[in-house]
């Protein structure tokens, strides 16, 4: 309960017993100060309630944010050690087809026809064209 609430149940409550007691004694003004008293107090009671909604809900977006947030970083971090992995592995195969090619394993031979022929460890197949 906030200040407001606090104030509010206050002035509620005595703007009751004002204008119970100036229904008791017949005095008119008492019973309108009162009822004025009791709505001051309950629209008192309605801002600290209000103020206590919006206090929570801050507190539930920002608790909201900070998981979309470690949500988001989280997969960019991923994707990034995934690329990394996708460019060492692309690296690597380069590599090795540089090592194949050093080796004279499957050195291409273009030539007319479909696609390049390979020399090397396998054989020409040319002249089936």
């Amino acid at each position: 309960m906030n200040k407001e609430q606090v104030k509010g149940t206050i002035d509620d409550v005595a703007g009751r017993a004002k204008r119970q007691v100036g229904e008791w004694t017949g005095d008119t003004k008492a019973q309108m100060e009162g009822l004025g008293q009791q709505v001051k107090g309950k629209a008192e009671k309605a801002m600290g309630t209000a103020k206590d909604a919006v206090h929570e809900g801050q507190t539930q977006v920002k608790g909201q944010a900070k998981k979309a947030w470690e949500i988001a970083t989280d997969a960019v971090e991923d994707s990034k050690e995934a690329v990394q992995r996708r460019l060492q592995e692309a690296q690597r195969r380069q590599q090795e087809g540089k090592q194949m090619h050093e080796d004279g394993d499957l050195d291409p031979v273009y030539q007319s026809g479909p696609g390049p022929r390979f020399q090397g460890s396998e054989k020409s197949h040319s002249s089936q064209h």
